[in-house]
């Protein structure tokens, strides 16, 4: 658990200062799915991610905040081949940054995200 708190502490800062792209914190070289957009953003009530999906599956998302608090996990969602957009409300959060978290089989993409 703290191995991993650290490695998301370290992952928020190259986000933040812009030395890594959100892509590269993905477990694997060669990803069967990808998010094409997340918008609006900056988002005040809802936000849409696109997701690309090459096969069948389940993702999970979670949003954690600027500190690596996870402070909302989402119910799995059903992917099929394709493109898919997926909503998500976000009026309970406060204003802030942060990270939009996709889990698909152990394959992790991580997108940042401002609410206002």
């Amino acid at each position: 658990m703290k191995e991993i708190l650290l490695t998301l502490t370290f992952s928020l800062f190259l986000l933040f200062s812009g030395g890594l792209k959100a892509q590269d914190l993905s477990k694997s070289d060669k990803l069967d799915y990808q998010i094409d957009k997340v918008y609006p953003n900056p988002a005040r009530e809802f936000v849409f991610v696109e997701v690309f999906s090459d096969n069948y599956g389940t993702i999970r998302f979670e949003l954690i905040d600027i500190l690596g608090n996870t402070v909302k996990k989402w119910d799995k969602k059903e992917l099929t081949p394709g493109t898919q957009k997926i909503r998500f409300e976000l009026q309970k959060f406060s204003s802030g940054f942060y990270l939009l978290k996709a889990d698909k089989q152990g394959q992790i993409i991580i997108k940042r995200l401002r609410k206002l």
